[in-house]
């Protein structure tokens, strides 16, 4: 074995430790933090749950406008709008909706919320005449939707 291949073998096993002791660092990290985030948890049960700053309709138009702004980022206009009908129908047929919103304003929500929906999907799709057309189909289906959905209490 001449020298040149001596230290080339000697870089390689000094490199596959430097492999070794980062993987031994990362996996006692790893179980550092779940140690910690375990320990947290645990905790966290024992105390009462902190009332937040916003109201339940402040939380309804921040998920609409959560939605517009992650559809503008990703697809411009028509994925701002596809994104905010999609997050107002989710946010106007959850249970704290149901429960702070009057029924018209749900049914309106949940319309307008189709109304874009479809708007924004049909300008995707084939431009302003499709997009007219898909926001009259969004708008029916959702209005069927809610009508639908009727909750029933039972005694």
């Amino acid at each position: 074995m001449d020298k040149t291949q001596g230290q080339y073998e000697h870089a390689r096993n000094v490199h596959r430790g430097g492999k070794v002791m980062k993987r031994l660092l990362a996996l006692i990290l790893v179980w550092a933090l779940l140690v910690v985030t375990g320990t947290l948890v645990s905790a966290d049960g024992q105390t009462r749950k902190k009332k937040s700053r916003f109201g339940r309709k402040a939380r309804t138009a921040a998920i609409i406008g959560g939605g517009a702004g992650v559809g503008a980022l990703v697809a411009g206009k028509k994925g701002a709008a596809i994104g905010a009908g999609g997050a107002g129908m989710y946010a106007f047929n959850r249970k704290a909706a149901r429960r702070h919103f009057t029924g018209k304003t749900r049914t309106a929500g949940t319309v307008l919320s189709g109304t874009s929906l479809g708007a924004g999907v049909g300008a995707a799709a084939g431009g302003k005449r499709a997009a007219a057309i898909s926001a009259g189909a969004g708008a029916a289906g959702s209005y069927l939707y809610t009508r639908r959905k009727r909750y029933h209490r039972r005694y």
